[in-house]
């Protein structure tokens, strides 16, 4: 159709529109008149209502209207604008639901506690970091306190089941009788102990329960054996009690167990001056926290003055809610949500910038309207309603992606989020949903509101839609939207880039052993049937050792990566006649046999390694690692000393304990056969090298460790090099998150991008016809589109570049360090994204360079 057939077809329209509303304002008219004869509705009261009822009907018509005409007009004429502004906003409120109930679960839910605003956390402090943070002199605090209901200190730890065939490894919280009443969580069968259980009551988790004892209902009341010791199950927890939450992760590494299986008291009563980790406590009723904590510094005055040596030991709370998940976790956190809400803006601006184009195709149509009659809020209420349309259905569709994504995500973070069961949709997801689809709406509705009350109905009515163009503020608008879209998209690129340069290097990095063809086992029994000695172990690596394809074996307590060991402060770690170090530090304590240093690949640097004449009777030898020797003696060969804790016979490299993104610590081995009283308590870790692939020889030294212990209970075999990838597994999924919402927000750039570089050629197409006219080659004009999108870009990644540098301390958040980007990195980052935007622009660029011109402005 040409185009006045298809302005008088408008006209017809709108004219046929306009009589309609005349005679429903003429209806209104006199239901008004009628209204206001008092006599036909009898009482002013009436007469009130039904005036509300008429109002209410007629706004309430207006917006039914209004939605009506935007969902013809988006679902008919404008399907690839509906389907695109639908994705798009789909993509950026789907991914800021999806991090905001994660935001939810981990910080804004209150803990499934009874009174959870009333639990708070105890911790320990002293002027002497070195002397530990543990909580001391609780039963003087529970006794003279008046702000607390009741503490209840409690401790995790791995213990063994056994049935008398099969010996299982499962962790089990001790605790003081009073730990369920303080958590306010009754049980789900059955009951929880007390103090009249005399410490023989066990309560099993849930899940425990129905995987072990196959959720036998009577099991409650039968005895179950626990390093020898008979307990009685009295009670089930339902699935939801978790806490303390991760309990299950300690001696395994990242990703294994994340829950507590059993409860059970404590043997005997705690001691007066007992060093105490964690401590649970209540606050009575209108406490606050401050209060609380004034009553405890007093307390600890009153201590200092009568309890001797109490070294000026305090106790500092803070809400349980706040303990349970880390600030360094509550920051990473908080770094993905402001990530996803750079991606929710870049989504905003592309459905603005599309607007703005659609608005001036529509330039005429609502020139017709308001020359009609039509008032300005009149038309901004039907902007409002199809920006408003737009959203929710894009939110609708974002709340489906965001449910799929929150699923498997939450299984990804489970042994890195203390909290992630709790990852649920609840109301307060659907709140903010709800509330982000009204920002967007009205975000988005802002621009053609106010180019509505700004145009003059005349001249748009005169004007063609050829010359139909935007105004210059208009066109910087739209040029600002893109500048910030690039700039917005470098930040994430950048920050991605930089954190996944980091990853690199730490996949590089020496871990000072050697990880290939390494299998590990730990293994561990009953403290009652511990061995009285360690020949045990030493046993299990001879015959271990003689396997065919095995080229070595050892144990340690604790392996690399594994971020856990023993450690002691090294004041008293001196040369046997020397004063004592006024340095203090701390050193990690490792405890190994014979093969150990061989089978891992941990180089000798001086001296030598233990030997089978270092055993128990024999005079006590150390080795220490370059960082110690360095600490402890610089300037001096270690070899030979007689210090406090034995005299140094070796120097070994240094090999990364904590991580491979931090500098290696002081460390001190010492044989399992001169110091064995940590043995039965935390088990062991079994290390073997093979001479090929490790993994078909698990079940060989499986039955080798039972052949000569058959009470060894193994679990968490894997090979060294899957040790190393754990260890990296936090900040690789930290790292994919991140550059997911990289991807999705230059994506969101460069099809804003491409939008506006595609509307200025359209917008330009008779201008470009009459340059073709006049001589102007094709080349030529596509340079210039080319040089808008390259300009625009260009600009973007320079404010980029500003706001990058700002944001990095934002990383600070991240599993690992992560250094700002170097050159190598912004240049990678920018230049591609510059590349990929000239692409975006290369179809519109090529488009106007083909125009007709003879065509083009014979049709104008």
């Amino acid at each position: 159709m040409s185009l006045p057939g298809e302005w008088f077809r408008r006209v017809r329209y709108l004219l046929n529109r306009r009589q309609e509303d005349e005679l429903l304002r003429q209806e209104m008219e006199a239901h008004r008149e009628r209204l206001g004869d008092p006599r036909r509705f009898g009482n002013a009261a009436r007469l009130r209502e039904d005036a509300r009822d008429v109002w209410g009907w007629r706004w309430l018509d207006d917006f039914r209207q209004d939605l009506r005409f935007a969902a013809r007009t988006l679902g008919r004429g404008q399907r690839t604008f509906a389907a695109t502004a639908v994705l798009t906003l789909a993509i950026g409120v789907g991914s800021a639901t999806a991090v905001f109930s994660v935001v939810n679960g981990l910080l804004l839910r209150p803990l499934p506690f009874s009174h959870p605003d009333r639990l708070v956390a105890l911790h320990g402090s002293t002027p002497h970091p070195a002397q530990g943070t543990q909580v001391t002199n609780l039963p003087i605090y529970r006794d003279e306190s008046r702000a607390f209901e009741a503490f209840a200190a409690y401790d995790v730890g791995a213990r063994y089941m056994s049935d008398g065939s099969v010996v299982e490894r499962v962790m089990v919280v001790r605790t003081e009788p009073e730990f369920f009443s303080i958590l306010g969580v009754p049980a789900r069968y059955g009951r929880t102990y007390d103090r009249t259980d005399g410490g023989t009551a066990v309560v099993l988790s849930e899940d425990f329960w129905r995987r072990r004892f196959g959720s036998n209902p009577g099991i409650i009341g039968q005895p179950l054996t626990l390093d020898n010791r008979r307990y009685t199950v009295v009670g089930i927890m339902p699935d939801s009690f978790q806490f303390p939450y991760r309990a299950g992760a300690l001696l395994e590494g990242p990703g294994a167990l994340q829950r507590s299986h059993l409860w059970v008291p404590f043997e005997q009563p705690l001691p007066p001056r007992a060093r105490l980790g964690t401590v649970v406590g209540r606050l009575k009723a209108n406490v606050t926290l401050p209060e609380a904590q004034a009553e405890l510094d007093g307390i600890a005055g009153h201590i200092d003055a009568v309890v001797p040596n109490n070294n000026g030991q305090r106790i500092w709370i803070e809400p349980l809610a706040r303990s349970v998940v880390a600030p360094a976790m509550r920051r990473l956190v908080l770094l993905f949500f402001a990530a996803v809400v750079i991606v929710l803006a870049l989504a905003c601006a592309n459905i603005a910038n599309l607007s703005l184009a659609r608005m001036m195709a529509r330039q005429r149509e609502v020139a017709v309207r308001a020359s009609l009659g039509a008032s300005t809020s009149r038309l901004g209420r039907q902007f409002l309603t199809e920006s408003l349309f737009i959203a929710f259905a894009g939110g609708t569709v974002g709340l489906l992606l965001a449910w799929w994504t929150v699923k498997r995500l939450a299984i990804a973070v489970a042994a890195y989020l203390p909290r992630a069961h709790e990852i649920v949709f609840d109301w307060r997801v659907f709140l903010f949903m709800f509330g982000v689809c009204v920002a967007v709406g009205v975000t988005v509705a802002v621009a053609p509101v106010v180019l509505v009350s700004r145009s003059d109905p005349r001249s748009s009515l005169y004007e063609s839609s050829a010359q139909s163009t935007m105004s210059v503020r208009q066109r910087r608008l739209r040029d600002a939207l893109v500048v910030g879209e690039v700039a917005l998209a470098f930040v994430l690129g950048v920050s991605a880039a930089a954190t996944f340069d980091e990853l690199r290097q730490l996949r590089r990095t020496d871990p000072g052993i050697d990880t290939h063809d390494v299998l590990t086992f730990h293994i561990g029994k009953p403290r009652a049937a511990a061995p009285l000695d360690s020949r045990p172990l030493y046993d299990i690596v001879d015959r271990v050792a003689q396997l065919p394809g095995v080229r070595g074996a050892g144990f340690v307590q604790m392996l690399p990566l594994q971020s856990w060991g023993w450690a002691a402060n090294a004041t008293d770690f001196v040369v046997r006649g020397r004063p004592q170090r006024n340095d203090e530090f701390t050193m990690e304590l490792r405890f190994v046999t014979l093969g150990y240093f061989d089978t891992m690949g941990i180089p000798i640097r001086r001296g030598r390694g233990f030997s089978a004449a270092d055993i128990a009777t024999s005079p006590h030898v150390i080795i220490v690692n370059e960082t110690l020797a360095r600490r402890a003696f610089p300037g001096e060969d270690p070899i030979g000393l007689v210090t406090t804790r034995g005299t140094i016979v070796g120097t070994i490299g240094d090999v990364r304990q904590a991580g491979l993104d931090r500098a290696p610590l002081p460390e001190l081995y010492t044989p399992i056969a001169q110091n064995w009283s940590q043995i039965s308590d935390l088990g062991m870790t079994l290390v073997v090298r093979t001479t090929e692939r490790p993994d078909p020889m698990v079940d060989a030294i499986r039955f080798a460790i039972h052949d000569v212990d058959p009470g060894e209970a193994i679990f968490g075999v894997k090979t060294m090099d899957t040790v190393v990838g754990d260890s990296l597994l936090g900040f690789a999924i930290a790292l994919s998150i991140l550059s997911g919402f990289a991807i999705l927000a230059i994506a969101l750039a460069l099809s804003g991008t491409y939008g506006v570089i595609s509307y200025i050629a359209s917008s330009r197409m008779r201008e470009f016809a009459i340059r073709v006219a006049l001589g102007s080659d094709a080349a030529r004009v596509s340079r210039f589109v080319l040089g808008r999108a390259v300009l625009l870009t260009g600009i973007g990644l320079a404010a980029g570049l500003v706001a990058a540098f700002a944001s990095m301390p934002l990383l600070a958040a991240a599993p690992v360090r992560v250094d700002a980007p170097g050159p190598l990195t912004l240049l990678i980052v920018g230049a591609s994204i510059t590349f990929v935007a000239a692409m975006a622009a290369l179809v519109p660029a090529r488009r106007a360079a083909r125009v007709d011109p003879i065509a083009l402005l014979r049709a104008d």
